[in-house]
């Protein structure tokens, strides 16, 4: 009976010993990748404040090439970005027309709805379209509030696109 008992811890000692030995052997499945990448930054506005961004992916394909070509790494094309239901989502806004600047489109930098730590902060974004309806009389806009009061004095149009890009905010400036 003793050496039955005996066996039995050798057994499971072996078997204990083994799996350590596994995980030890394949640590470096687990380790992190230590070496550096490179990726441009989008700026935009966030309740008047100048925030840096990151986009990794996009719903659309059209968009992913787009985006690839003017930052100069990689876009994903996401199509599953698409199905995320909305209330994950924040609202981001670009311009169309208006005052030549730096956004995507050669006008005023877009604007965001949210920053990391605001409880409605999501780095997916909703791309919305925003026309000037007199682009004579555009102003820079900061915030969605301004936004959303330009929208309600008919000064700007805003078009929902459908698109979700996934743009982490890299923290204000």
């Amino acid at each position: 009976m003793v050496n039955s008992f005996n066996s039995k811890i050798l057994w499971l000692s072996t078997f204990v010993l083994g799996i350590f030995l596994l995980i030890g052997d394949n640590s470096n499945a687990l380790a992190v990748a230590n070496h550096p990448i490179s990726l441009n930054t989008l700026n935009g506005y966030v309740d008047g404040v100048m925030v840096s961004y990151i986009v990794t992916d996009t719903s659309d394909n059209k968009t992913a090439v787009s985006i690839t070509e003017s930052q100069g790494h990689q876009i994903n094309f996401a199509p599953l970005l698409a199905s995320v239901p909305n209330q994950f989502l924040q609202q981001g806004y670009d311009f169309l027309n208006g005052i030549k600047g730096e956004g995507p489109f050669g006008f005023q930098l877009p604007v965001g709805t949210a920053l990391p730590g605001d409880n409605d902060y999501s780095p997916l974004i909703h791309l919305n379209f925003v026309n000037w309806t007199d682009p004579g009389q555009a102003k820079i806009l900061k915030s969605t509030e301004e936004i959303v009061q330009a929208e309600q004095s008919g000064k700007v149009r805003i078009a929902p696109s459908g698109i979700i890009i996934n743009n982490p905010a890299v923290w204000p400036e």
